[in-house]
């Protein structure tokens, strides 16, 4: 390891002990705390670069039923809810944090197409419940099972299926670092002397900690005998708020996959 590592292994160590333990108190402090998003702002995903949602946007509009509503699946403050109800007639985001539903609200108002649910994605009871109130569903997940466990993606991953039903379309953006945690957080700006405001936030909130999402784990979680792959994307990134240089939003090595279920 080299020296400039070694000495980024305190500030994240100090950062990560301040977090309460449960998973979805941390979420919600974090939403709760947060006082701007955008690139200037808390979020360190919520960059305000267009090129990356008006990708998704387009590759559903290629690939999903348009007569289907979207659910978007951990929509946070609702960026990508909003680019996604500028082409399609009905969206929903879906977070775990009432704190992120709240401000996903403020600042969706005036979009008449977008609305906004509460509910824990690792529950596939609660797709069962929206199936049930929507009916098959476009279902769109960025930035949400790379930070969860091999059991917590299958869960989520059967919320989703719930969700699509037989005629949905699923799309999956998440990120896809290879290499070990303190080579992802130095790519983002760490180094000895911290980290960026928004990773260290990130960090202190007590988030779970990246892994890399690839064939493999989308295998695990979305098995090939029961959904179709229909793009699957290894060239793609995920942007952030500028963490090194003003103005100019970081990435993050990405995987987009769009499926369907047999």
């Amino acid at each position: 390891m080299n020296v400039g590592r070694a000495l980024l292994i305190p500030h994240v160590v100090r950062l990560s002990l301040r977090a309460p333990r449960d998973v979805t108190v941390r979420w919600d402090r974090y939403w709760a705390s947060t006082t701007a998003t955008g690139d200037t702002g808390d979020v360190l995903w919520d960059a305000s670069s267009t090129d990356e949602p008006q990708r998704y946007v387009e590759l559903l509009a290629a690939h999903a039923d348009p007569t289907l509503p979207v659910v978007d699946a951990g929509c946070g403050n609702g960026r990508y809810t909003r680019a996604l109800a500028g082409r399609f007639d009905r969206v929903v985001g879906v977070d775990i944090a009432a704190a992120a539903i709240a401000r996903a609200r403020r600042e969706s108002a005036g979009v008449a197409n977008a609305e906004f649910r509460v509910a824990d994605l690792t529950d596939a009871d609660a797709g069962r419940a929206l199936h049930d109130e929507l009916g098959d569903c476009t279902v769109f997940v960025r930035g949400v099972l790379h930070v969860l466990g091999p059991e917590a993606a299958r869960r989520t991953a059967a919320t989703v299926a719930a969700l699509a039903g037989r005629r949905g379309t699923v799309l999956l953006a998440e990120t896809d670092y290879r290499g070990p945690l303190l080579g992802y957080l130095e790519s983002l700006g760490g180094g000895p002397r911290g980290l960026p405001a928004p990773l260290a936030r990130a960090l202190s909130a007590g988030l779970p900690r990246p892994h890399r999402f690839g064939d493999a784990e989308r295998d695990a979680a979305f098995p090939p005998d029961r959904w179709e792959r229909v793009l699957v994307d290894h060239t793609a990134v995920i942007r952030t708020v500028p963490l090194r240089t003003p103005d100019v939003p970081d990435t993050v090595p990405g995987h987009v996959a769009v499926l369907r279920p047999r």
